[in-house]
């Protein structure tokens, strides 16, 4: 997948907020504007991004880790006396 440069500066205003990072956020601004993206369009990536920026830490960690957990129950292995008839397919 090949995102269009509209996409990719808005993609670096929004992780530039994110990250507070004020001197890429200055220069994906300047970028955005000289391939025409509106004050509005810019306004409105910037206001999403800092939205998602207040969501509590704890909620990222508690997400990552439901994410990545190891499944709890092991997978059902069949045998000959597991029951389930699946060991004679």
């Amino acid at each position: 997948m090949s995102l269009d440069q509209r996409s990719i500066i808005l993609a670096q205003i929004s992780a530039a907020v994110a990250c507070n990072a004020l001197a890429a956020l200055r220069l994906a601004i300047t970028e955005g504007t000289n391939a025409g993206l509106s004050k509005a369009e810019i306004q409105e990536i910037i206001s999403l991004a800092k939205d998602i920026q207040q969501q509590p830490i704890s909620h990222v960690t508690h997400l990552t880790d439901q994410v990545l957990r190891e499944p709890k129950k092991k997978a059902h292995e069949h045998s000959a006396h597991c029951g389930c008839g699946g060991h004679h397919a």
